[in-house]
């Protein structure tokens, strides 16, 4: 019998400490966010534990009249205290819900306080604040900027639904007319799998230790290479872009699960890289492409691992893919799973690199006049702030950095610079500021993201490096040396989309070839003034006071205080110049 009533009164106690941390929880919530997150209201839950009190009381009189056992008779002494506790903690809980109740009727008041005054000063144009963007300004934000997200997420169609099985498998696509594509045909696309299977046995292909010829790229897929559940709606019409189209060929629906497969959980991007993916700039198509993609799904990359479903070989970028793509799980491969069939819950099949918005063609029919739009500043910042990048100061004085390309024996690279130690000399006779010359292909990806990052004027050839524009310090210039022969605008492009100041020079010299490479003559009296102007911009960033260019007379640079610590061993500060007013 005692036994009995102990459980009784054990799990009694049980539930009362189960419903005392339920209401601290709730009570925590209200105080630090001031909104209820549990539907039980406390003055509910306050009647639950007077009712649970009473209950333990009735019982342990009733026991403890069936006993003489001093140590139960101990245990029912510190239950009686401890239930003294819990009413006193009941009655000032009860009046800090009073205090909350009082302090939400002030903030009600207020509340209307506040709408009278937003209907009777901004609705009624006492303020007269407007917000409408121009049509200019409405057509840049739905090709570069987060409407661009939104009205992409809106094409979402079903192309293969849940039919049967234990596990509701489903393809959702995303079929988008880009503004300057125009034509239907011209869609770009990417897809999204719930419950899908991949048989590996049916994948083939491997990454080599060299690029793969064009067209030889992607994986090779078999019959049933990929199979679920579903059925195919009237959506599916076979247009997919062109890695994800040789998969969907052996795509099979309605098939029947397999008895025996693994299960991956994490959600799983495939991501088929673009032919030229050593390439920065080619590059840059895909990541920005995944990472508007993310977004538009929703899916946070913290929790997403990404495989890399090509043949190419790793290439330099796998540092950037595995911080701000895959941090938390390793970059895999088709070949991790062997030859197994596989149940992945949530797949991703990526945007292609032909879709990219950092291709200037993107612009057409219009001039490149959009500027510092939404998304390549988000896709900026993700970058930066996923290597611990993004919240640094700028450079306190003008920072150069010049990016060189050298042939080597197995790569014979073009667009060589032919003057370039007349180059670097003319930049090292400027006087307050900082040189880097560089060849950034011996440098690690981190290596040129923190260079780059502490930089506010790029100098380089036309090349692929030069979309390193994008990480540069947040006030910012790319001086861009244009060969004779090239009329590209990709890198004026990056460089606007992400609000940096372009400055372009054209080489008039016919440039002489080594093989089928070239080298590229840069005119030194053009490239002289190009980069004393570049300079004097950049003396005035942040809040710089120093109105000169490459070479700055002392009694400028002697206005600015804030550049004391930053004479070299041969320079020292002179007087400032004499700023007072000539004139009686």
């Amino acid at each position: 019998m005692k036994a009995q009533y102990f459980i009784y009164l054990v799990v009694g106690v049980a539930l009362l400490v189960l419903i005392l941390l339920q209401f601290v929880h709730y009570h925590k919530n209200v105080a630090e966010e001031n909104a209820p997150i549990h539907n039980l209201h406390p003055h509910n839950l306050l009647r639950i534990i007077d009712q649970q009190n009473s209950t333990l009381t009735e019982l342990m009189n009733i026991v403890r009249g069936d006993s003489n056992d001093k140590k139960l008779s101990d245990l029912f002494d510190k239950l009686h205290h401890k239930d003294l506790e819990i009413e006193t903690l009941s009655s000032n809980l009860e009046n800090s819900f009073r205090k909350i109740s009082e302090l939400e009727k002030i903030t009600s008041n207020l509340d209307t306080a506040s709408n009278k005054y937003v209907n009777d000063h901004v609705h009624n144009n006492h303020l007269h604040l407007k917000s409408n963007m121009s049509k200019f300004e409405q057509n840049c934000e739905k090709r570069y900027g987060l409407s661009l997200v939104r009205e992409w997420r809106n094409s979402k169609k079903t192309y293969c639904s849940a039919t049967k099985g234990k596990h509701e498998s489903e393809l959702v696509c995303y079929p988008y007319v880009q503004e300057h594509k125009k034509s239907e045909s011209a869609k770009d696309i990417f897809c999204e799998a719930k419950n899908f299977f991949v048989d590996f046995s049916k994948i083939s292909g491997e990454a080599g230790s060299h690029k793969p010829s064009l067209g030889h790229q992607y994986l090779n897929f078999q019959k049933g290479s990929m199979f679920s559940t579903c059925s195919k709606t009237s959506f599916y019409d076979g247009h997919f872009m062109n890695h994800h189209r040789a998969q969907m060929s052996t795509f099979v629906s309605d098939s029947n699960e397999p008895d025996e497969y693994d299960t991956v959980d994490v959600p799983t991007y495939l991501l088929a890289r673009d032919e030229d993916c050593e390439n920065t700039f080619h590059s840059t198509a895909d990541f920005m492409n995944m990472f508007l993609v993310l977004n538009i799904i929703g899916v946070d990359p913290v929790y997403h691992q990404v495989m890399l479903f090509d043949q190419h070989p790793d290439g330099p970028y796998m540092e950037l893919i595995k911080s701000a793509f895959s941090p938390n799980f390793e970059i895999i491969r088709n070949s991790h799973y062997k030859n197994k069939k596989v149940l992945f819950r949530h797949l991703i099949f990526h945007l292609e690199s032909p879709a990219a918005l950092i291709f200037p063609k993107v612009s057409r029919p219009d001039p490149l006049r959009c500027y510092s739009a939404g998304l390549f500043q988000e896709y900026r910042k993700f970058i930066l702030q996923s290597f611990n990048l993004y919240d640094i100061a700028p450079p306190a004085i003008p920072t150069v950095t010049l990016t060189l390309r050298h042939r080597t024996p197995s790569k014979n690279v073009g667009r060589i610079l032919d003057n370039e130690d007349e180059i670097v000399h003319l930049l090292r006779q400027g006087n307050m500021i900082n040189v880097n010359v560089v060849d950034t292909a011996k440098m690690t990806f981190r290596e040129q993201l923190t260079l780059i990052r502490n930089t506010n004027i790029l100098v380089g050839v036309h090349g692929a490096g030069l979309m390193f524009i994008m990480f540069a310090a947040d006030e910012a210039i790319l001086v861009e040396i244009h060969p004779s022969y090239r009329q590209d605008r990709h890198f004026r492009h990056a460089a606007r989309m992400t609000g940096k100041i372009y400055m372009p020079l054209r080489s008039l010299t016919r440039e002489t070839c080594v093989g089928s490479s070239d080298n590229v003559h840069v005119p030194i009296d053009e490239f002289r003034n190009t980069i004393d102007g570049a300079v004097r911009i950049a003396r005035s960033f942040d809040d710089g006071l120093s109105e000169c260019g490459l070479q700055c007379p002392g009694s400028i640079l002697a206005l600015d205080n804030r550049l004391d610590s930053h004479y070299k061993n041969s320079e020292r500060k002179t007087s400032p110049v004499n700023t007072k007013f000539p004139c009686a």
